[in-house]
């Protein structure tokens, strides 16, 4: 069993228009906030008191929802302090660095200096708030899809080989991510890859790259391209149209533009939360 038990997760799809109009970053944060620390609230509500107060970290990653805190339109703190008003265990960090690999890199930092057995949250934000094209649309993985996702970890004990993070060191970052992810899953034992969601083309080449690996249905087709949540919603979808009567164990694989890159092998329980709400956008 890995070290990692995913005990939550849950997305809320946002609408690819998100306003109807352009609104202030104030504005859209106190919506966004509110949309976050509901879905927060909801994840670890099925832990006792003395769980939640085991909750060390809780991370928020993006990919696109950059430029409101580059702009100096709004500052993290300011973010911070209005996730802070819906309760306790939200939000503390906000990383935009590695892109879609920031969850990966949010957990190598909180293990290298947390071991012993606790609880961390992990959300990823991607809201196209300015409605650009490049973020509806890109030559890269085709379709967008934008949406809020939390997941909530145990880490059970000591991570040892179950979190990898890397920074591709080719011209070629998505071989060179197929190529490790290959190794790396072949070390493990009934491991089922969730992928990151993209269009047929990249989609052949994984086929050909992982020809005998056994992975999850890539859903970019339903719900394009996700960014850093496409392997925590492939395990949700599988959670909830799959009932889950033992224990399984998945590599949770996401690859960013700029090269960087991250896995982390999770197990799921028949206690595993799996929660879809409904799309949402700013009325």
């Amino acid at each position: 069993m890995s070290a990692l038990t995913v005990k939550s997760i849950a997305f809320t799809p946002l609408k690819q228009r998100l306003f109807k109009q352009r609104l202030d970053s104030k504005t859209a944060f106190l919506w966004l906030s509110e949309m976050i620390g509901k879905q927060t609230n909801k994840v670890i509500a099925p832990l006792t008191l003395n769980e939640q107060n085991k909750i060390k970290r809780h991370f928020l990653c993006s990919t696109m929802v950059e430029l409101p805190f580059t702009t100096g339109e709004i500052s993290w703190s300011e973010v911070a302090s209005m996730l802070a008003k819906h309760g306790p265990h939200q939000a503390d960090t906000f990383i935009n660095a590695y892109e879609c690999a920031s969850w990966g890199f949010s957990l190598r930092h909180y293990l290298q200096h947390e071991q012993e057995p606790q609880f961390l949250l992990v959300s990823i934000l991607d809201a196209n708030i300015y409605d650009l094209e490049f973020w509806r649309y890109n030559e890269h993985w085709h379709e967008s899809g934008f949406g809020i996702t939390t997941v909530l970890l145990e880490v059970t004990k000591p991570v040892t080989h179950e979190l990898v993070t890397q920074c591709a060191v080719t011209h070629n970052s998505m071989a060179e991510f197929a190529t490790v992810v290959r190794r790396s899953v072949a070390q493990r034992d009934n491991c089922t890859l969730a992928m990151p969601f993209f269009p047929e083309n990249i989609q052949q080449m994984f086929e050909k790259l992982l020809a005998n690996q056994a992975r999850l249905p890539d859903l970019h087709h339903s719900l394009g391209h996700c960014f850093g949540a496409d392997p925590w919603l492939s395990i949700l979808n599988t959670g909830l149209n799959n009932s889950i009567t033992q224990n399984k164990h998945y590599l949770a694989c996401s690859l960013a533009l700029n090269g960087y890159f991250a896995m982390a092998e999770v197990t799921v329980t028949p206690q595993t939360q799996f929660i879809l709400q409904e799309a949402m956008g700013y009325e």
